[in-house]
C-alpha cells in the first residue's frame, strides 16, 4: 500500500481518536453507561494508528513513538483503558500534556508527507530518530531511587517544578501547558495553528470560552 495512502488512514484515525479522546477525558464528568470504560471505539482508533504506525516502517514508528505516540496511545483493549482511565482521575492528569504529543505527532505527520510526495523515502530512513524533534523523555519521571541519588550528590538543595504523572511518566508544568491552554483561548474565528494542525481546532472547538 502506498505510504501516502497509509499517512492519510492514519491522520483520520489520529483526528477522529483525539475529539473522543478529549470529549471523553476522564476528568470531564460524564452521565453514561460506559463512563468508567470510556467509549469502545477509542480502542478501536488505537490499534488502527499502531497498525498505521508499523506499516509505515520502523524509522516512522522509532521517531513517532519518540514523540509519545505510545503515551497518547497507551491502550487497545477496554481493561487497559479502563486502568488508564483510573489512572489519570486519581492523579489529575492534565489533557494539555496529551495535547502537546498529539500536536508534535501531527507536525512529523506533515512531514512525512512532504518527504514521501518528494519520493524521499530512502531519505527518510536515513535521518536519525531524533532529528527535529522533541523527545517524550521531557515528560519523565524521576524515579524516587534517582532523586535520593541527587540529592546525595548535592550540597545544596534546589526546588523542583511540580510535576504531572502520565502512565509511567510525567510532566513538568512549564511551556507545553501553556502554549496548548494559549491555544484553546484562541477566538474560534483566528486562522493562528487553526489550518495547520486539525488537532488544535479541535482544542479550540471544545475548549473555547
Amino acid at each position: 500500500m502506498d505510504k501516502l495512502l497509509i499517512l492519510e488512514a492514519f491522520q483520520a484515525a489520529h483526528d477522529k481518536y483525539f475529539r473522543i479522546f478529549l470529549e471523553h477525558y476522564p476528568l470531564i464528568p460524564k452521565d453514561e453507561p460506559f463512563a468508567d470504560f470510556g467509549p469502545p471505539e477509542l480502542c478501536d482508533l488505537a490499534i488502527e494508528v499502531h497498525s498505521c504506525a508499523i506499516a509505515l516502517g520502523p524509522k516512522a514508528r522509532e521517531r513517532l513513538c519518540y514523540l509519545g505516540l505510545d503515551l497518547l496511545y497507551p491502550f487497545d483493549n477496554p481493561v487497559d483503558l479502563y486502568n488508564w482511565r483510573v489512572r489519570v482521575k486519581k492523579e489529575s492528569i492534565d489533557h494539555t500534556s496529551y495535547a502537546s504529543i498529539a500536536i508534535r505527532i501531527d507536525s512529523e505527520l506533515k512531514r512525512m508527507r512532504r518527504v514521501f510526495s518528494l519520493e524521499a523515502d530512502a531519505a527518510y530512513q536515513a535521518v536519525p530518530t531524533d532529528e527535529f524533534l522533541v523527545s517524550k523523555a521531557r515528560y519523565r519521571l524521576v524515579t524516587a531511587s534517582e532523586e535520593g541519588k541527587n540529592k546525595d550528590s548535592q550540597s545544596t538543595p534546589v526546588a523542583s517544578s511540580p510535576t504531572m504523572h502520565i502512565d509511567t511518566v510525567n510532566i513538568q508544568y512549564a511551556a507545553d501547558s501553556q502554549a496548548v491552554s494559549m491555544l484553546e483561548k484562541l477566538e474560534k474565528e483566528t486562522t493562528i495553528g487553526a489550518n495547520f494542525s486539525n488537532i488544535i481546532a479541535t482544542l479550540r472547538t471544545l475548549f473555547v470560552g
